[in-house]
């Protein structure tokens, strides 16, 4: 135990070691004497670099869950969120899944579909990549749904009393707020079931990723004005 912490602690001082000499480079050097834009760290994961960029790429071809809209004022901070427990999942098992080369393109197709092609052109364009190097991003989108799918694909038992209670606190008063006239229980029986083990599985890969994260050596580095 003593040696791990020992080599732990000298991989934290090199690793700030390594961010003290680009703040001073950046420092000693006027930004415009660059070839080409620095980048911004916006988190450290186990080693692996999260970057502004990665954000802005993630964010402009929509590679993340659409659970906040883009004018949310955390919505910088959710997708860092987001990526980060990305990343965790797939360092532990990412060696375990396989995204076939078919389906990279069948969404990379699909972005495009939805961006439109020009749209889609100029973007890698404006990020200085090729549609290959997009398709890594996708590849580990993928391989983060495969494994959370595949942990928690055994499903949860749903009992008749939390379908009730389901059914009066939360599906009646969602109904009578749009003022519409709730079905019946039996109508719905299958709906309600669903919802159900969709917030079961979800409080799950919630509590799970939560324990990995404390496991985790994460730096977060993104500060309150760098936007993208």
């Amino acid at each position: 135990m003593t040696e791990y912490r020992v080599i732990r602690n000298f991989i934290n001082y090199v690793k700030a070691c390594f961010l003290l000499c680009v703040v001073v480079c950046l420092l000693l050097f006027p930004y415009r004497s660059f070839p080409e834009i620095i980048d911004r760290i916006a988190a450290v994961v186990n080693d692996q670099l999260i970057t502004l960029t990665d954000l802005r790429i993630v964010k402009e071809f929509g590679l993340y869950d659409k659970e906040v809209e883009a004018n949310d004022p955390n919505f910088q901070r959710f997708i860092l969120g987001k990526m980060i427990d990305q990343k965790l999942v797939v360092q532990l098992a990412g060696e375990e899944v396989f995204a076939e080369e078919k389906e990279l393109n069948s969404i990379l197709e699909k972005i495009v579909e939805e961006m439109g092609s020009e749209e889609f052109s100029r973007k890698l364009e404006e990020f200085g990549m090729e549609r290959e190097n997009l398709k890594s991003y996708v590849e580990e989108r993928v391989k983060y749904q495969k494994i959370i799918s595949q942990r928690f694909s055994q499903g949860n038992i749903v009992s008749l009393k939390e379908m009730e209670d389901y059914y009066q606190q939360v599906y009646v008063p969602a109904q009578q707020k749009k003022g519409l006239e709730p079905r019946t229980m039996m109508d719905i029986f299958t709906e309600i079931e669903s919802s159900i083990k969709q917030e079961k599985t979800k409080a799950q890969v919630e509590a799970w990723i939560k324990s990995l994260r404390k496991r985790a050596d994460i730096q977060v580095n993104l500060e309150g004005e760098a936007q993208f």
